[in-house]
């Protein structure tokens, strides 16, 4: 265990007393970066001298400023890692994780993993470190993983990696067949449609009636579904309960294609507004359940109603169709399966969904560095390095 001390411990019940005439800022007495047992990785360094800690009536608002530099003592390199922190375990806000993929640490290489969360902790905080940090899960290259897990995290890596992987192997076949041209064109028109690609926010808009212009009525709504030829799990049909922008969560009938067990699913969720914009929302808000497997049609179902409105804009648009797909599914074994980019292109689907999150770094390393930094960095991960 490490343990980061900011600034000389303060007695919290001051701090309190302090906060009672007028918001008081003060520094935290103690941040901890635990190890857990069998996670090969050492603290090697570590800044947060950036944060504040402010009380507010009953409770401290943390903002953790930062990084971490881990170093990786095992053999099988790093390529993703998920931390735990957490200033209460209990209170609203009181937890967060951050998520570092396609990271590239062999043994004795170290990589930084930056912070920069808001968190409560309640007053009185009681004795021990105000903020405790630790490594949930990290994935090795060869996809094993370490860590307590707690979670759901190295499903979550896997996934990130799965989907990093794909996309590497797409931009550097780009490269090896038509050289910089070719990765040039493909990273402006990925930073293209990352800049037109309209954005939604999702939010809860409670369990009671919601409040929906000139009263629109409920529609009992059909969301279109896009089955991929090679995805483990067929989505037969689906549907929700529409008001205007308000959705009840939706409900599909699903089968497995295979023999295979899935453990594990996301279904990707897309919306169309009466202008006919197309949005991302993310997964499908379906509750946990057990596997599926085997021909038989099954049901899932989700909880909860959901604000659904342009992320910048203003006004609620009202929800004019839905598109479902199948996004990620985890095998009985723990392995997983992503769509391919040939079957997101095929399908169109490459037009509205999200890029993943190495798309996304790629091509921000290419807006700053250019096209040969790009190839530079696909080398790394490559066996041969060629």
């Amino acid at each position: 265990m490490k343990s980061l001390k900011l600034n000389h411990a303060l007695a919290l019940a001051a701090l309190a007393v302090a906060c009672a005439a007028q918001p008081a800022r003060a520094q935290v007495p103690q941040v901890a970066v635990d190890i857990p047992d069998g996670v090969p990785l050492r603290v090697a360094a570590q800044d947060l001298s950036d944060s504040e800690f402010e009380v507010r009536g009953g409770a401290i608002v943390i903002h953790l400023s930062g990084s971490i530099h881990f170093r990786h003592d095992g053999a099988d390199p790093v390529r993703a890692i998920a931390l735990r922190v957490a200033a209460s375990e209990e209170a609203l806000g009181g937890r967060a994780t951050v998520t570092m993929p396609s990271l590239h640490a062999g043994r004795g290489e170290s990589f930084e993993v930056p912070l920069n969360l808001r968190l409560v902790r309640p007053l009185p905080a009681g004795q021990g470190s105000a903020v405790r940090i630790e490594p949930d899960a990290v994935l090795f290259a060869s996809l094993a993983a370490a860590g307590p897990d707690r979670l759901d995290s190295i499903r979550k890596l896997t996934v990130l990696e799965m989907e990093a992987r794909r996309d590497r192997e797409h931009f550097l076949a780009l490269w090896q067949r038509g050289g910089r041209p070719a990765l040039t064109a493909a990273m402006q028109a990925s930073l293209r449609r990352q800049a037109a690609r309209p954005r939604l926010e999702v939010r809860l808009a409670g369990q009671g009636p919601a409040t929906v212009a000139a009263a629109a009525p409920v529609r009992e709504m059909e969301i279109a579904v896009v089955n991929q030829p090679d995805a483990p799990l067929i989505l037969e049909s689906g549907s929700a309960q529409v008001r205007g922008s308000v959705s009840d969560a939706p409900r599909f009938l699903l089968r497995s294609r295979g023999g295979r067990a899935v453990r594990h699913f996301d279904i990707g969720w897309l919306v169309r507004d009466g202008d006919g914009s197309l949005y991302s929302v993310g997964s499908a808000p379906v509750a946990e359940r057990a596997g599926v497997a085997g021909p038989q049609v099954q049901e899932t179902a989700g909880e909860g109603r959901f604000l659904i409105r342009p992320a910048s804009g203003s006004g609620d648009p009202d929800i004019d169709a839905m598109l479902a797909y199948l996004r990620s599914a985890q095998f009985d074994d723990g392995t997983v399966w992503v769509p391919s980019r040939e079957a997101l292109e095929a399908s169109r689907l490459a037009e509205a969904v999200p890029v993943s999150a190495e798309e996304r770094r790629l091509s921000q390393l290419y807006r700053e560095r250019g096209a040969d930094a790009i190839a530079e960095e696909l080398r790394k991960f490559t066996p041969s390095g060629q």
